[in-house]
């Protein structure tokens, strides 16, 4: 099993009209040596056709929508399932977290393949269960911020590890809740 960050390539195609899906990524140099090793150790000696790698040590993983068997799992940054509906979200350049695995070829045919079992994305937030978490949150309104604003907070979101959407979410319910308890005590004093 091989877990490691990367980001993935242009040739990564996820299309909702498409019946097929391809993810293509490069495998850092410490998880391709030892995929060669436990290649090496899969065939015992034998040879195998083609590397389930090329030269430069990029994959490229294709599988069918409709086999439960061979898609990955898609995941937010806090590794809770992705909706179907936000596969949208994975392109090209999307930094991942992969989980990959190899296994022998099937069909008594020597060689090896690999197989991505998880595909964990490290700046989307799944929808919190039940729909927004307020009826102000930016998951159901668009913010107009101004330039510098946006800029700020994607650097303290990339800083902290959060996703901005995450980020942008907390500090919209921390600022309503502190403009609520405001409201609530001018009240009281009238």
């Amino acid at each position: 099993m091989y877990v490691f960050d990367t980001s993935l390539d242009s040739a990564s195609r996820i299309d909702s009209a498409q019946s097929t899906h391809r993810l293509s990524f490069r495998l850092p140099d410490s998880v391709l040596r030892r995929a060669r090793r436990d290649r090496r150790q899969f065939l015992q000696g034998r040879d195998g056709l083609a590397m389930p790698w090329d030269a430069d040590g990029r994959v490229t993983f294709t599988y069918s929508v409709a086999s439960e068997r061979s898609r990955p799992v898609y995941c937010d940054r806090r590794d809770q399932p992705l909706p179907a509906r936000q596969l949208s979200q994975v392109r090209a350049g999307s930094a991942v977290r992969l989980t990959l695995r190899q296994v022998r070829k099937g069909g008594g045919r020597p060689g090896t393949r690999l197989e991505v079992l998880k595909v964990q994305l490290l700046h989307v937030d799944a929808p919190l269960p039940g729909g927004p978490a307020a009826p102000h949150s930016i998951q159901s309104f668009d913010l107009q911020l101004p330039v510098d604003l946006a800029q700020e907070v994607e650097r303290l979101a990339q800083a902290e590890d959060w996703s901005t959407t995450a980020w942008l979410r907390n500090a919209i319910e921390q600022q309503v809740a502190r403009s609520r308890a405001r409201l609530s005590n001018h009240e009281n004093a009238a």
